[in-house]
Formats: structure tokens, C-alpha cells, sequence
């Protein structure tokens, strides 16, 4: 049996020190940051350039926050039912639903369909970075063996 530590001795480079592992403060202090800057684009910017946070703003981008939970939770419990499964397909998901790539395309895509930046997704943003803050990754894509340690 393997302890994280040891996982990670493993996995080190065999140059130089290792790697930070994804629950590391600093990475969690990086996304904080990210979640407040957001916050500040969302509602400081806002305020100050327009002198005016419309409600119809707060609501998309609070729906666009709950977005990834929403997109993700809800079709997983759907398919388990009462069960504690997840489905095969469930950890994929989430995981798309819970990265910057897929936010970042969706953005892109979007602001240049029509034609204009649509601010409140970036409430999706916050959620990303609000969840890796709180020390929250992505899912692992099969249940873990049973010797390996949880998390």
C-alpha cells in the first residue's frame, strides 16, 4: 500500500524537486484570487463603469455559476437513482463541465456568435476557480482500487 507521499515520490522527475500536488496552498491561494478578480469583473466593474448593476446581469450570472453543479448533478442523479453509483459516463461530465477548457470555448464561441462578450458566463469561471480554491478537482474516471488512499 502507498501513501501519498509515496505517490508522489514516485511520480517526481528524476531531476530537481517535485511537484506540487493540486491541494498545495499556493495553488489554492492562485485560484482565490482568480474567484475575486471574477467577482470583480461580474459586479465591481459594473458598478463603477455604468454606475448601475442590472438584476437581469446578477441573475444570468448566478445561473451560470450553478451551471457546472446543475449540468453535471443533475443527470448523474437521474441515472443513479437511489443508487451510490455514479454512472460510467458521469465522471466525464463533470469533468467537462468543471474545466477552463470547456468554459473558455464555450466564452470564445459564444461572445463571437453574438457578436458582443457575454459577461455573466463568466459566473462559470468563478464556479471553476471557487471549487479549486475550496480544494475541489476533478473527478477521478473509475472508482479508485481498494488499497489506494481516498481523498
Amino acid at each position: 500500500m502507498h501513501g501519498p507521499s509515496e505517490e508522489r515520490q514516485r511520480s517526481a522527475p528524476p531531476w530537481g524537486p517535485g511537484f506540487l500536488g493540486v491541494d498545495s496552498w499556493i495553488y489554492r491561494l492562485e485560484y482565490a484570487l482568480a474567484f475575486v478578480a471574477i467577482l470583480g469583473i461580474l459586479i465591481v466593474w459594473p458598478w463603477l463603469l455604468l454606475k448601475d448593476l442590472p438584476a437581469g446581469s446578477i441573475v444570468l450570472a448566478v445561473f451560470w455559476f450553478l451551471w457546472p453543479d446543475l449540468g453535471a448533478f443533475l443527470p448523474i442523479g437521474l441515472a443513479t437513482g437511489k443508487g451510490r453509483e455514479w454512472p460510467r459516463w458521469g465522471p466525464s461530465l463533470y469533468n467537462a463541465l468543471h474545466t477552463w477548457i470547456t468554459f473558455g470555448a464555450v466564452f470564445v464561441v459564444w461572445s463571437v456568435v453574438v457578436g458582443s462578450i457575454e459577461w455573466p458566463v463568466l459566473g462559470w469561471a468563478a464556479h471553476i476557480a471557487l471549487d479549486r480554491a475550496s480544494g475541489f478537482s476533478l473527478r477521478a474516471a473509475a472508482a479508485p482500487h481498494p488499497g489506494s488512499p481516498s481523498k
